[in-house]
């Protein structure tokens, strides 16, 4: 009976102690965080075959940074022909200062370039991922596009 009462205590301790982790870890997790659209940037995206591909990338992004407190904030834009990766990763990364940036940001001159930073947090940090999307340079692949180039920008809670 005594080993019983016991065992009850000890779950009881063990509930609670988890309970107060969960606790403290939900209330800690930020909001999203804002990031401001390079200078040129319009949400007014044009028609065309580029469409999907947009989309699915805005679809990755919005998978990759959603947690258990929510979906991300993604926003897509489109930026003027003169855009360039370095001044658009740099922009970011300025309105993040003490994140830390994660995996290789370098310009490959490939189509699509991807980029992360993560908060600098005990606690379910943040997370920001931005996307680069240039026009293909197959002429066949690109009837339909414009000739600008797209980015993604997306923010995740803690």
């Amino acid at each position: 009976m005594r080993a019983r009462r016991l065992m009850i205590v000890i779950l009881a301790v063990v509930v609670a102690g988890v309970a107060a982790v969960a606790g403290v870890r939900w209330l800690t997790a930020g909001e999203p965080v804002l990031v401001a659209a390079p200078d040129g940037a319009s949400e007014q995206l044009p028609e065309g075959r580029y469409e999907t591909v947009v989309d699915l990338r805005t679809s990755e992004v919005h998978h990759d940074l959603r947690t258990d407190r929510g979906p991300a904030t993604v926003n897509t834009y489109l930026l003027p022909p003169s855009a360039a990766w370095d001044q658009i990763r740099s922009g970011v990364a300025g309105q993040l200062p003490d994140w830390e940036q994660t995996g290789d940001c370098l310009d490959t001159g490939e189509k699509r370039i991807r980029c992360r930073w993560t908060e600098s947090a005990f606690w379910s940090p943040r997370r920001v991922e931005v996307v680069f999307l240039r026009p293909p340079t197959n002429p066949e692949d690109r009837a339909g596009w414009p000739d600008n180039t797209f980015l993604v920008i997306g923010s995740g809670r803690g």
